[in-house]
């Protein structure tokens, strides 16, 4: 479900696309170095968004280098890391065992990666108790309402928006916390509700849950989507971000658009 808060590239400059990627890359080097080679499986565009608004938010001091990794042997590429990058990293994890799991229940799909994440759980739960609780409980309640065949799309998207809420507060005693928790519950919402756009034609094939009328057109679908982003842009725009303004807001008024786009086509 993951991957669609993502940068629309053709519309950054060079020096920004530059940016984007060191911190991308700089994600990718907390999760190889906590986690194993592996966990860059995990990895997506979501906790790169998170880990940029959150270091802008705080004024993080950023810390570069340059290396050559496994994805990419031949050149050396530059990194940023912040001190948010193992906070995004543990979300990262913690966000990807449960999708893992979720996909053992519905597919028996990844038992054995399933098994192994399963080891590093304990150390997250104990670490993050509030988003911890917030992800076990807010999946249940999805899970319950799948198994009702429920057609509240806007509910359930509401379901999976308060777990990213919960994930996008670092900190429940942050000055921002309502705000950072509001744009990550509109863009959850939105995440949500792209996902079942561009999974229902699969999913009516398959047979699979989709919370979305069959008879759902573009001119409705997008007008669910306008709300969420609407919302998220709102509780954006009250955080006092500077450094990475541009290329935030990019990912947030184009870039999450990308895949919509792309069905459309």
């Amino acid at each position: 479900m993951f991957g669609y808060v993502l940068a629309n590239a053709s519309s950054l400059s060079k020096e920004e696309k530059e940016v984007y990627k060191a911190h991308y890359c700089g994600l990718c080097r907390v999760l190889r170095e906590r986690y194993g080679q592996k966990a860059i499986m995990a990895l997506s565009y979501d906790m790169v968004f998170l880990e940029m608004v959150l270091s802008d938010l705080t004024d993080s001091e950023e810390t570069r280098g340059k290396e050559r990794c496994i994805p990419h042997p031949v050149k050396e590429h530059e990194y940023v890391t912040t001190a948010f990058s193992q906070y995004a990293a543990d979300m990262q994890m913690l966000l990807g065992y449960y999708s893992l799991l979720d996909k053992v229940k519905d597919e028996g799909k990844g038992k054995s990666e399933e098994k192994k994440m399963r080891s590093i759980l304990p150390d997250l739960e104990r670490k993050y108790p509030r988003i911890s609780e917030a992800i076990k409980t807010g999946l249940c309640e999805i899970e319950e309402n799948e198994k009702k065949n429920s057609d509240d799309a806007e509910g359930m998207a509401l379901l999976f928006g308060t777990i990213l809420g919960e994930v996008f507060v670092y900190d429940e005693k942050s000055f921002f916390r309502d705000d950072l928790r509001s744009l990550g519950c509109a863009l959850g919402r939105f995440i949500y509700l792209l996902d079942a756009w561009c999974d229902r034609k699969k999913d009516e094939k398959e047979g699979a849950y989709n919370p979305l009328p069959a008879d759902i057109n573009e001119s409705s679908m997008k007008e669910m989507l306008l709300d969420a982003a609407a919302a998220a842009s709102a509780a954006f725009e009250r955080l006092p971000l500077d450094q990475h303004i541009f290329i935030l807001r990019n990912i947030l008024y184009s870039g999450i658009w990308s895949k919509f786009k792309e069905e459309k086509k």
